[in-house]
């Protein structure tokens, strides 16, 4: 079975609003430098969960019951 939750560290915000992802989450994760990544508002105040780009066109995929692999 998958690991579900892992903590990697923390991350401070810089002045220009960067944050660097802990080398080990970025280990877990497959993101390389230059990856695109998606940020979004999780499910309670105050946290943000990281996607990959492909991971996460694959899960709004399925949850819509489209080919992720179809081009529009």
């Amino acid at each position: 079975m998958a690991e579900t939750h892992a903590f990697y560290g923390s991350a401070t915000v810089g002045s220009k609003g960067q944050i660097v992802i802990p080398a080990d989450a970025r280990a877990a994760m497959q993101i390389k430098q230059g990856d695109k990544v998606v940020v979004v508002r999780g499910p309670r105040d105050g946290s943000i969960i990281v996607f990959r780009v492909d991971s996460f066109e694959g899960l709004m995929a399925r949850a819509t019951g489209r080919d992720p692999g179809a081009t529009e």
